[in-house]
């Protein structure tokens, strides 16, 4: 499975219009989603999406030290 075709399955969280103080904020997400976290001025834009087996298997790599 080609790498483009998980863009389908990708998802936003917002939070607003009074974000949480910083260090007060907790998202829990399996390790089986992919999470980038942009800052642009005062947002915080929470971007994940599936991750790919590819992505899976680096994680087990690193996580179990194979």
């Amino acid at each position: 499975m080609d790498d483009d075709e998980n863009l389908d399955d990708r998802g936003a969280l917002l939070v607003g219009p009074e974000m949480p103080r910083r260090g007060r904020f907790t998202l829990l997400v399996s390790d089986s989603f992919w999470l980038d976290v942009t800052e642009i001025g005062d947002t915080v834009w929470l971007d994940f999406r599936p991750r790919t087996i590819r992505e899976r298997v680096e994680l087990w790599r690193r996580k179990w030290g194979l």
